[in-house]
């Protein structure tokens, strides 16, 4: 005897889940998740919704990395940076600032590895392993970058910089002069021909070290005329320099710049002076003076970010920790700053970001995403997981990227760009709302071949690179995301219609089914249509022999109805020669107009494509196809004699709510034969296709011990899922 049961997936809030938790009908996500939903955007309302396309702005010199630049709600632009060498474009893909070279440090190998932090227009970058660098925007078509260089006083010295006594504090320093050249002794080994170039201080006076005699003994110039030549334990060097290191976090907060992570101090944080960000002298023992404090602890744990939220968030290999404000006048000062360890995860190289009031951040390890919030309740912040049911997704993301909702969609997106090696190059995408309760994954991936390169938002704007494989060559593109689904293919550009020149009938040159034709710039094709001006009777190509100079006689599916006048013009109707950009070249791609996908195409070497049985239209847009599929997880209840899980069944129908589609294909699982049941929402042909907002119903046969129901689709049109019913199927002997 056999029981039909009903379950419903309300929605898809819960993204896809880990595979682990095939057999876990008790976790409330199980019902709300799927097994795999690839290519799809998670919806407020908890539907799905194939993920927008990107159309192609530029094409890229080299492997780069996007560094977004937000001046304002109306001004933004995309700065791209790759070996030694900046472009910046705005959101249309216009160059602003071409192949600038002058003083970017950075390199390919560490283009991930970079930390920045924009105040007004000034980025800061820094590597722990590079002098810091500002990209000044000096208007809205001009981007430079200069070094940074600490404030002066206004006689050149002393620099404004922070010290440090790497040395033994018990050595001491003695100099033969107290101006001028001098020789510089040290008690005990202390210098290497490292220190030619570094700044030291003696009694707070400084000297460059020009010369390395010994460990012990250096020549210095005096920058200042020093005190004595007594021996003192009372100096110290630059705390930043090629000898030490370089900061690699960097932020603004309570109106100060501040620095962290040296290599030869990983644990200490640096603060500017309030108001004055290039100025970190720490000597005038003011509440605006300059904040130099190490992390103490049972360990060193290097500095690797910070964050500016309602307090400093400091993120380290070994935890993360957090500088209170103070509770008097909400300021941080040399005398009240305190580092409090909060939690004991630590934290990747990848930089965290803000997103939906907390502080995502990549676990050490790179297999977990880890919120870092405040609690009222506990006084202090908490870090937990917020990948722990799609734990599988997270592969050593090497960049994090948050939509704060769009110009069509209120959603907020955090975008997690993988670099391991099972998903490298594809993004983890984290829709949540707290307050409501709500938190899923998906996966997007591209082109197959093809991967993501990195990936920013700017306001309303989602922009990537990626990396594809072009004619036969690797090249990487900039591209931008579209607002909505609008957009159904990758790297999209509009097509330019093109009608072989001047197509002229030769007078005098007909005969029956054929028609003599010059004036063209490229050969018709087999099977295209025209009509002869004067004419409204369409004529097909069955055959065309190529008599050169632009003629070409073309016999037809019919008898010419008349014989057309002397240069008379012929009209393609059906079969069009399209010209693409260059960057298709050799390659496959498909076409979309309007609702209508008309279809894939092999792009000649002359960069065109030629459309038969196609609606005549004067542009296309063209493109990459991604697949979007969603699994649902194995359809199960729980029974009074208790659940389904491992026992065959059959899933017999399922209603599945659509929302403004176009073509899907739908299957279920079956233990036996495999077969799939296809059915398509809507065919495809034609141009006026009327996107389907309604309920169907799919029957399906077989039995399966873990039936799933997958929705797919092969075409690049709209598609939105709200939810579906499931009828399941199952014999009740097997369950007494």
């Amino acid at each position: 005897m056999g029981r039909t049961l009903r379950t419903v997936i309300t929605n898809f809030s819960s993204g896809e889940l880990n595979p682990l938790l095939a057999t876990r009908t008790d976790v409330s996500s199980y019902f709300q998740g799927a097994k795999e939903c690839k290519n799809f955007a998670l919806l407020a309302e908890g539907g799905l919704m194939r993920r927008p396309g990107t159309s192609y702005l530029a094409t890229l010199p080299a492997e780069s990395r996007i560094i977004p630049f937000i001046f304002s709600d109306d001004e933004v632009a995309i700065i791209v940076l790759s070996n030694n060498r900046m472009d910046v474009y705005n959101t249309s893909g216009t160059a602003i600032t071409s192949n600038y070279t002058t003083n970017c440090n950075w390199i390919t190998a560490e283009l991930f590895e970079l930390n920045f932090a924009q105040f007004g227009d000034t980025i800061f970058v820094t590597h722990r392993n590079r002098p810091i660098r500002k990209i000044f925007r000096e208007s809205a078509t001009s981007f430079t970058v200069s070094v940074f260089e600490f404030a002066t006083h206004s006689s050149g010295y002393p620099v404004y910089e922070p010290y440090y006594k790497y040395a033994d504090s018990a050595t001491t320093i003695s100099t033969s002069g107290t101006s001028g050249s001098v020789t510089v002794t040290a008690s005990a080994n202390t210098f290497t021909n490292s220190w030619v170039g570094v700044r030291i201080r003696k009694n707070k006076k400084t000297m460059t070290i020009t010369g390395y005699t010994s460990a012990t003994q250096v020549t210095a110039t005096c920058n200042e005329t020093l005190d004595n030549t007594t021996a003192t334990a009372d100096w110290d060097e630059q705390a930043i320099s090629t000898l030490r290191g370089y900061p690699q976090a960097v932020t603004f907060h309570t109106k100060r710049l501040w620095l962290a992570g040296l290599f030869s101090r990983p644990a200490a944080v640096l603060a500017s002076k309030i108001s004055e960000y290039f100025n970190f002298d720490v000597d005038d023992a003011d509440d605006a003076d300059a904040i130099d404090v190490d992390i103490s602890g049972d360990q060193v744990n290097e500095v690797r970010h910070m964050f500016s939220g309602k307090d400093l968030q400091i993120f380290t290999d070994g935890g993360e920790y957090f500088v209170p404000l103070s509770s008097t006048d909400n300021t941080i000062t040399p005398s009240n700053v305190s580092i409090n360890r909060q939690t004991p995860y630590g934290i990747s190289r990848t930089a965290p970001k803000q997103f939906d009031q907390a502080t995502g951040f990549i676990q050490r390890n790179g297999k977990s995403v880890r919120e870092f919030v405040y609690s009222d309740i506990e006084d202090g912040y908490k870090s937990t997981s917020v990948s722990i049911l799609a734990q599988h997704l997270i592969d050593s993301p090497k960049e994090i990227a948050i939509m704060k909702g769009n110009n069509t969609r209120p959603e907020q997106y955090a975008f997690f760009l993988n670099n391991g090696s099972t998903h490298q190059g594809k993004l983890s995408v984290f829709h949540s709302v707290r307050d409501e309760k709500i938190a899923g994954w998906v996966q997007w991936s591209t082109r197959d071949g093809d991967t993501f390169q990195s990936i920013a938002a700017l306001n309303a704007n989602l922009v990537c690179i990626a990396k594809r494989s072009l004619n036969g060559s690797t090249v990487y593109t900039l591209e931008k995301f579209a607002d909505d689904d609008s957009n159904t293919l990758d790297c999209a550009t509009t097509s330019t219609l093109n009608q072989r020149g001047t197509p002229l009938v030769d007078g005098g040159s007909q005969s029956g089914t054929v028609l003599v034709v010059d004036g063209l710039t490229s050969s018709p094709k087999v099977n295209e249509e025209f009509t002869i001006a004067g004419n409204a009777t369409e004529y097909k190509i069955e055959s065309l022999v190529n008599n050169g100079s632009g003629e070409y006689s073309l016999t037809l599916d019919k008898t010419l109805a008349a014989t057309p006048a002397d240069n008379a013009v012929i009209t393609f109707t059906k079969g069009f020669l399209h010209t693409v950009n260059t960057i298709y070249r050799n390659e496959s791609i498909n076409v979309v107009e309007g609702n209508s996908s008309i279809g894939s195409f092999t792009v000649s070497g002359t960069d065109t494509i030629t459309l038969v049985n196609a609606p005549k239209a004067t542009a296309l847009e063209v493109g990459f196809n991604y697949i979007p599929s969603v699994e649902t997880m194995p359809i199960d209840k729980e029974l009074p004699e208790g659940p389904l899980t491992g026992l065959p069944r059959r899933i017999s129908r399922a209603i599945v709510d659509l929302n403004s589609t176009l073509d899907m294909t739908i299957k279920a699982a079956d233990s036996t034969s495999k077969s799939l049941v296809v059915q398509q929402v809507s065919f495809q042909g034609g141009s006026d296709l009327v996107p389907v907002t309604a309920k169907k119903e799919f029957f399906f046969l077989g039995y399966d011990k873990s039936p799933t129901i997958t929705i797919s689709q092969d075409d690049p049109l709209p598609m939105k899922i709200l939810g579906m019913s499931v009828e399941v199927v199952f014999a009740w002997v097997l369950i007494q």
